[in-house]
């Protein structure tokens, strides 16, 4: 037998709510959420930062409210150049991290799974990479195992055929608004998680109306089983429509919430800090020198032509200055005529060269190794961990998703090794020829050996080969040639 729900369901009625406290937020919630937004409209780029206006550009002179100042305000808004090097940074970081596929390996009854992981036609690969932004950029996301509510037992052919199956959804933080932890024996559990979302009031089939729902994950504390409770809001107050109480393959209810957090820590229910945070700071304050800079230039960019010593009979006699090539003024005595140039204003400039060097630096970071002691019995195995920023929240989100499709196995009551895993090896910077050829002659002199060197050609993404097949062909090609 697979999964089933028992589920109570309100038809004709409805729990009304006005003061239900369903979408309270968690007080880390609220003390995330700005470097949350922060970072969201950095990644996003030009059209975010200018839409948000004052927040990211204040106006030089706040106190003049006046139509003229708006409209200077505008025109100071529309000159700023936005430099989207946070956006960048997040693209080449998970480019690191998926230049080489998952490794995944789960049952064959959770096939569908993998192949559309949440119902709207995403793969794990691709709903994966959208979890490590997620973690990079917020330092947080949030996988879900939900089962639908079914009436009576679901055969093993309705799970091959998709018909009914787990889906695994992916929750960004701002989405996650609230959590509660309880004590059960000796470990630490979530008891409840809110989820936000939205859910269609109306269609007239061509435009839907939406209003606010929430999905709230509890672990009872009398019974310790999970049940799922969906509010909505109508009118001005929360009303819960439905509650449930998922059970396992053997009919038996859950004692656990399937929820997992995802940080780029550790992947506790501690909001972790966001790992691009710093560099969306510093972007957006380039922005503002980039602002004070292009008016500059607008103002005082372009020469200004003089004239002195003329009289008024020349004026008269000339009547315009034609001013440019092939052209030539005729002076009275005495008269100078010149061009007025502002010298350069260097300032603005030297601040977002200075801040492009620090968000270089900043970027660096997220990828340095960082050596940390082990015992002695480690240190055997590896003198250094991968303690990289993307390593550790490339693990985070492997690790995740290996808890959450054991998860969706117990509703579908498949056996089987279950594991995924995103590949550590990252190729920053790779090598240059001059690199690659300085390891081979190290090498060569006897510095190191040749499993050393060919180890540094696999992480530069040169070499690709086990080291015996190389030197068996590398030994083979040399005889061929002799």
């Amino acid at each position: 037998m697979l999964g089933r729900q028992q589920s109570l369901r309100h038809p004709n009625r409805r729990e009304v709510c006005a003061l239900s406290g369903v979408n309270t937020k968690h007080p880390d919630y609220e003390e995330q959420i700005d470097a949350w937004v922060t970072v969201r409209d950095a990644v996003a780029g030009d059209r975010a930062i200018k839409a948000s206006k004052e927040r990211y550009l204040p106006k030089p002179n706040p106190e003049d409210r006046s139509e003229y100042n708006a409209i200077r305000y505008k025109q100071y808004l529309q000159r700023a150049v936005w430099y989207g090097v946070t956006g960048r940074t997040l693209d080449g970081l998970v480019g690191q991290a998926y230049a080489k596929q998952p490794v995944i390996e789960i049952p064959a009854l959770l096939g569908t799974v993998a192949e559309d992981i949440d119902g709207a036609g995403l793969t794990i690969e691709q709903q994966s990479q959208r979890v490590v932004r997620d973690v990079l950029s917020y330092g947080r996301s949030g996988l879900f195992v939900d089962y639908p509510p079914v009436q009576q037992s679901t055969s093993r052919a309705d799970l091959e055929a998709g018909r009914i199956r787990p889906t695994i959804v992916r929750y960004r933080p701002h989405d996650i608004i609230n959590w509660r932890t309880m004590t059960v024996g000796a470990q630490r559990v979530l008891s409840m998680v809110v989820l936000e979302e939205s859910y269609v009031a109306e269609s007239d089939g061509f435009e839907d109306k939406t209003e606010a729902q929430w999905r709230v994950l509890r672990l009872e504390a009398e019974t310790g089983f999970y049940r799922v409770e969906i509010w909505r809001k109508i009118g001005d107050v929360e009303v819960e429509v439905e509650r449930y109480y998922p059970l396992d393959a053997g009919g038996n209810n859950l004692t656990e919430i399937p929820f997992t957090f995802v940080g780029s820590e550790n992947n506790d229910w501690r909001v972790d800090k966001p790992p691009l945070y710093d560099i969306a700071v510093v972007n957006i304050a380039h922005y503002r020198n980039s602002a004070d800079y292009e008016e500059s230039c607008y103002m005082v960019g372009q020469p200004t032509p003089y004239l002195t010593g003329i009289t008024d009979n020349w004026k008269e006699a000339m009547g315009s200055v034609a001013l440019g090539t092939r052209t030539a003024i005729a002076l009275p005595p005495n008269a100078t005529a010149g061009l007025l140039q502002a010298a350069p204003n260097s300032m603005p400039m030297e601040a977002m060269q200075a801040k492009e060097r620090q968000m270089v630096a900043l970027g660096a970071r997220l990828v340095e190794q960082r050596e940390v002691q082990r015992t002695a019995t480690e240190a055997r195995q590896s003198d250094a961990a991968n303690t990289s920023v993307l390593a550790t929240a490339v693990g985070n989100v492997s690790a995740a998703y290996t808890l959450t499709l054991e998860r969706a196995a117990e509703f579908a009551g498949a056996t089987g090794n279950i594991s995924f895993e995103i590949s550590q090896d990252f190729a920053v910077s790779g090598m240059t020829a001059e690199e690659r050829a300085q390891l081979i002659a190290e090498w060569q002199g006897g510095a190191i050996t040749f499993e050393e060197m060919r180890d540094g050609l696999r992480r530069a993404n040169v070499a690709y080969l086990p080291d015996e097949e190389a030197k068996d062909m590398l030994e083979g090609s040399v005889i061929g040639d002799a």
